[in-house]
């Protein structure tokens, strides 16, 4: 159904708005690679996420629960072959008596665990039953896609009270998430929906149809698998198609998400590393704000084209009637520059409610001097940001900051003779560290 990504086939994203008003976007650079998450920023946002999270005994079943599996009467069958999602009825099981097979698969399993993790039923994979059965192996083999990524979440839990009942939380969480986009034609609302927008923002819609065809395959194997090592091999082809980044990005949501809801994972978005780069292929890739993804109602993804059903907030292309009616109109998609900022702002229109465009390369007099104004006003240049923030970074820019500069000047003075390569990844790190309380 899913083309698997970087192929010929022209992806688009439909922004379904009120009144059944719609935006049809061809994306620029849909065949980007995953933004790059920083490990040391990767664990320490993980460990802020996870003092947040309330990780539950029952680890599947709170994932259900989070995405309304639970409406589905408690227990469900995914039929890989065609991706169909069963309801099982009252007294009905998965299988009946565990195969020899099935219980050697389950004991090496638990050998792993105390190689790994300490003794017992490490990853909670087996709840009720004796033996690994339906998605406790897409779980297992999920987990060991991971590789070194799982490693790194365990480090970033290791000061909790709990490091692995938050590692297995996590887990599933991830697990059932992939479980409902594997489906023909998914629709995720509510957290799924969220999680599903931001995602896309920091891995890329053709890479986002990649991991969702990979774990596909990853099931069909691992339903096949009768060995500990078919997992294994099941789980580390789907890590190739995953790569770290992904990873990452996946695990981060996933822990943002444990016990939480659509609003509450949208207000811990703007939190996450990356997010300004992630903000930017958002306006680019699916045309929303991404700090405003608590507007994302529904997102249906089908053979080519990703619909995303959202509140005229989270709309990065809306402008006023003098009636106070909004209506639609597609901004300039891909790389767009002017000369002027006036130019880009006719352009573009206003940033967003409560949000100000800001240059992350700033316009100063030397910048437009130096560099020319095409290079500071243009789409991957100026994001739109909360106006508190806003306000925040400029005042920083204007401060002395001997602890960051070693300088005497201004930061902004310090940065006027620097690079605009060297001038955008500070802006950039300037902007994550102030609406993290850092600086």
């Amino acid at each position: 159904m899913l083309s698997v990504g970087c192929g010929g086939t022209t992806r688009s994203v439909r922004l379904q708005l009120e009144r059944h008003e719609s935006v049809v976007l061809i994306p620029p650079n849909s065949h980007s690679q995953p933004l790059e998450i920083d490990g040391d920023d990767f664990e320490e946002a993980l460990e802020e996420l996870a003092r947040a999270a309330r990780p539950s005994a029952r680890p599947q079943e709170a994932a259900q629960r989070l995405f309304d599996v639970s409406a589905r009467s408690g227990s469900y069958l995914f039929e890989p072959r065609g991706h169909r999602v069963t309801p099982l009825g009252p007294g009905e099981h998965l299988d009946d008596e565990p195969s020899t097979a099935e219980q050697e698969l389950t004991r090496a399993y638990l050998r792993w665990c105390e190689r790994t993790h300490g003794a017992g039923d490490c990853l909670r994979l087996l709840g009720e039953r004796a033996t690994l059965t339906g998605d406790s192996r897409y779980a297992l083999s999920m987990a060991l896609a991971q590789g070194v990524v799982l490693d790194e979440m365990m480090d970033a839990f290791q000061g909790m009270a709990d490091p692995q009942a938050l590692m297995t939380a996590a887990l599933w969480t991830w697990t059932t998430y992939m479980i409902l986009l594997a489906v023909p034609e998914p629709l995720s609302k509510g957290l799924a929906a969220v999680m599903t927008a931001t995602l896309i923002a920091y891995v890329g819609i053709d890479t986002f149809w990649s991991l969702i065809e990979g774990f596909k395959a990853m099931v069909e194997a691992a339903d096949q698998a009768t060995t500990f090592d078919g997992l294994r091999e099941a789980g580390e082809r789907y890590g190739k198609v995953l790569g770290r980044n992904a990873a990452r990005a996946f695990a981060l949501l996933a822990t943002a998400a444990i016990g939480n809801t659509a609003a509450g994972l949208a207000t811990r978005v703007p939190r996450l590393p990356g997010v300004m780069q992630a903000a930017v292929r958002a306006e680019s890739q699916l045309g929303i704000q991404l700090m405003a993804v608590g507007g994302v109602e529904a997102v249906a993804v089908s053979a080519q084209t990703v619909t995303i059903a959202l509140a005229p907030g989270a709309v990065a292309m809306a402008a006023s009637h003098p009636s106070g009616s909004a209506t639609a109109r597609a901004r300039p998609s891909g790389y767009k520059s002017w000369g002027s900022f006036s130019g880009f702002k006719k352009a573009m229109g206003p940033a967003g409610n409560n949000q100000e465009w800001h240059h992350i390369v700033e316009q100063t007099p030397d910048n437009v001097r130096r560099f020319g104004p095409h290079a500071l006003h243009n789409t991957e240049n100026v994001v739109p940001l909360d106006k508190g923030l806003h306000t925040r970074v400029s005042a920083f820019f204007s401060s002395i900051r001997r602890d960051i500069t070693g300088s005497p000047l201004t930061v902004r003075q310090w940065l006027k003779t620097r690079s605009l390569e060297f001038q955008r990844d500070f802006g950039l790190t300037a902007i994550e560290n102030i609406g993290k309380g850092r600086w």
